[in-house]
């Protein structure tokens, strides 16, 4: 056939001139890859086309339009020069020999007719070409005809112009062709659709519209249905799902199925469904039954002392096992100072269950939709904590830890505390409404446990569906126990030394204990026990120190700095208007001291030391009952020294030319709570009177007007501070005797502890 073809790179330029010029054959052929600028030898394909260049025409851009017509086809057998233009030599291709077949001839007529049919149903194709392949008779050269003509990659061209063979060529082209046709009917038809649907005025929605007709196809597919839709439906046959939430999700799917691939509402649906199908939906864990010497024993293994505590566990539990449930209808919560262990009780009572252990923070939540999870109708919306927890735990009878329960608040977007509510309460947990999931779940398998540091900061809506157990602060001894059996090997293994490597002196601990910690719980002990093995560990490393290391008392201060606490000793001798009082605070039980004193002034009563708004009121109460009494009880006006500052010369009362200063170290730490009232008073009346108070003796109860002194809290935490401190003697509320009882054994030993019902009652036993 003749063509005309463009050349614009040189070395092709010269080889049609050249061609041109001698008359002589040139070769046509492709290169492998079309990129390539300047293709070598081995880039060009060895079967081509032997062709004459009739004419030849320079364009003005320097390129060249030349007529070629084809001869034959040939085979490159070797480049005999590269420059200034490629030369070859080649040999023929073998043509056809004799008379074609049969069968090569009915292949030849259906090529025919497939070829006129592909040219009237493609529009970009000429009517002429269709004449001028149906007048070729030559089978061979009708398939060369065909395949020229042919909207096709040139990748098949190829392939047909090196097949020898004229069956499997016409065969080739006649595959080409009958799929060619099919897209084009396809296509002739999706459009004759799209022009019935479509009128002049909507010209502008026609390609939308064409796309729907086709998604309307592909869905009627049976091999274009989407894997996902069917991991769904797979998945919804696998949960065990209530009636109810089967039909909601089972809705979803649908609405996954109808809509278009390209909307924003495909990955709204989908992220929901995979919400939905991430939970357990009644999955339990392997081992759902347990034994309560087994959870007693590991109980001990991992916690030392909590005596009380284990013993509400087990209870817990074992009323739980009668009643054939995971867990009775109440929550535990642990109450206690920071560090006596808390969430590794509740970790400790997971691992004994052997189930799943999930803790979920609630210090500083205000949201409450944190809890109950977003509506689905807000952009990134996400399901509850709660929801969350059970996905991590993957079981629904997991163990979930409420962690600061007393830290949470509310603000203008809800009171999570009143959506704990549904959460903790075993008449409504069953049914429990996610806002994101818009299901009800069920959570009355799970074992939801709680922690908090006070009592007063649990939200009132919560209190009473929780059951506390308080965790009071650790003996010396009990620290001394905790450190050598959990605290030292766990800290060696975590600083990649050996149990061996380092040796503490029993003093060296006890050291550590008493003068770098001041807490109720073993978390400030931990750390400073980390500081040690990190020195040694350094020390092996940079300086080569030998191991194990020796870790004595004398050589803390090496390790650990000067001590912060020194050993304080109380005054032996009495003191005037110098009290001690017991407080409660977050990191236990502390001794306070408390200093009054009398000056010229105007009769007021002038308090220092960060004092709270209780504690004020509390020296302002103490205050107002002293004045009473003075001037009405004998035993207090008896206590009065000739020269007591609160009298003048004549031993009249004169406090109303002078003012009372209170003062409780120290000055830059903040204290509140009514349980110094009693101390406050008696310190106010040293200082009045002149009358000195007995040493190493302190004592605690809220006082009233009329002088009774109310039962306080915290007294565990109180008494380990006055014994550590060398208080020898306690007063405190009579109604706070049954509280001795807990005390460790020790404790009671070293302190004596008188109990009083009314003020009057500690003046016998404070002053000199």
């Amino acid at each position: 056939m003749v063509a005309p073809i463009f050349v614009g790179r040189e070395k092709s330029i010269k080889a049609l001139e050249r061609a041109f010029e001698d008359k002589s054959p040139i070769i046509l052929s492709t290169q492998k890859e079309p990129d390539l600028d300047d293709p070598s030898s081995e880039d060009i394909v060895r079967i081509g086309t032997m062709a004459t260049v009739v004419q030849l025409y320079r364009l003005p851009d320097g390129s060249i339009k030349a007529l070629v017509e084809g001869q034959q086809r040939v085979k490159i057998d070797d480049f005999t020069a590269t420059s200034p233009h490629f030369q070859v030599n080649f040999s023929l291709m073998p043509g056809v020999v004799g008379e074609p077949s049969e069968r090569v001839s009915a292949l030849a007529r259906v090529v025919m007719r497939e070829f006129v049919r592909y040219v009237e149903s493609n529009p970009a194709m000429p009517d002429e070409i269709g004449q001028i392949v149906t007048a070729v008779a030559d089978p061979d050269e009708l398939a060369d005809a065909a395949a020229a003509h042919m909207m096709i990659p040139y990748e098949q061209k190829q392939l047909l112009l090196e097949m020898g063979d004229s069956e499997k060529r016409l065969g080739e082209v006649l595959r080409i062709l009958a799929e060619e046709n099919a897209v084009l009917d396809m296509e002739r038809e999706l459009n004759q659709k799209v022009q019935d649907k479509i009128e002049a005025t909507q010209r502008q929605i026609f390609l939308h519209e064409k796309i729907k007709v086709i998604r309307d196809e592909l869905e009627n597919s049976p091999e274009a249905e989407d894997e996902s839709v069917q991991e769904y439906i797979r998945l919804l046959a696998e949960k065990k799902m209530s009636p109810a939430a089967a039909e909601v999700v089972k809705k979803e799917i649908g609405k996954l199925k109808a809509a278009s691939p390209y909307s924003a509402e495909v990955s709204v649906i989908r992220n929901y469904l995979d919400n939905v199908f991430a939970l357990p939906w009644g999955d339990l864990a392997e081992k759902s039954e347990y034994e309560l010497p087994v959870v007693a024993r590991h109980l001990d293994r991992t916690h030392y002392g909590l005596k009380k505590v284990k013993e509400r566990v087990l209870e817990f539990l074992a009323v739980g096992k009668l009643l054939g449930k995971d867990q009775p209808n109440t929550t535990l919560c642990f109450v206690g100072p920071p560090g006596v262990g808390k969430s590794s009780v509740a970790r400790a009572i997971a691992d004994a269950l052997d189930r799943p252990f999930v803790r979920i923070s609630l210090g500083g939540v205000r949201d409450e939709a944190e809890i109950r999870g977003h509506r689905r109708t807000y952009v990134g919306a996400m399901p509850g904590r709660i929801i969350d927890a059970i996905t991590k735990a993957k079981v629904d009878n997991a163990v979930v830890l409420l962690d600061e329960i007393d830290k949470m608040d509310a603000d203008f977007r809800g009171n999570p505390a009143a959506a704990l509510m549904e959460v903790l309460d075993p008449l409504q947990n069953k049914e429990f409404r996610d806002n994101y999931l818009e299901l009800d779940y069920d959570l009355s398998r799970i074992l939801f446990l709680a922690t908090a540091n006070y009592d007063d900061g649990i939200p009132a809506t919560l209190y009473d569906r929780l059951e506390t157990i308080q965790l009071s602060g650790y003996t010396f001894e009990e620290k001394q126990q905790i450190a050598k059996r959990h605290l030292l090997p766990r800290i060696a293994k975590e600083s990649g030394l050996k149990k061996g490597d380092v040796n503490f002196s029993a003093a060296a601990l006890k050291a550590v204990i008493r003068f770098y910690t001041r807490e109720s719980g073993v978390r400030d002990l931990e750390r400073n026990l980390r500081k040690i093995y990190r020195k040694v560990a350094r020390a092996y490393l940079e300086q080569g120190a030998k191991l194990p290391a020796r870790i004595a008392a004398s050589g803390l201060e090496g390790y650990l700095g000067p001590a912060p606490f020194m050993e304080e000793r109380l005054e032996r001798r009495a003191l005037k208007g110098t009290s001690l009082g017991l407080a409660y605070t977050s990191d236990g039980g502390d001794v306070l001291t408390i200093e009054t004193s009398v000056s010229s002034g105007k009769g007021d009563l002038i308090l220092t030391g960060q004092l709270g708004e209780v504690m004020q009121e509390s020296a302002s109460t103490a205050w107002g009952y002293l004045l009473s009494k003075v001037e009405t009880d004998k035993r207090f006006r008896d206590l009065f020294r000739k020269d007591a500052p609160g009298l003048d010369t004549d031993g009249n009362w004169a406090m109303a030319s002078k003012d009372l200063r209170l003062h409780v170290p120290e000055g830059g730490i903040p204290k509140d709570g009514p349980s110094a009232g009693v101390a406050l008073a008696v310190s106010m009346l040293s200082a009045v009177t002149g009358h000195s108070i007995r040493p190493a003796v302190a004592c605690t109860g809220e006082i009233t007007l009329r002088g009774k002194v109310l039962r306080v809290g915290g007294l565990r935490e109180k008494c380990l501070a006055a014994e550590r401190m060398g208080v020898k003697t306690v007063i405190l509320p009579k109604t706070n005797q049954p509280d001795i009882k807990e005390l460790p054994a020790k404790v009671k030993k070293a302190l004596e502890f008188v109990y009083v019902d009314d003020f009057s009652q500690v003046i016998d036993k404070l002053f000199t």
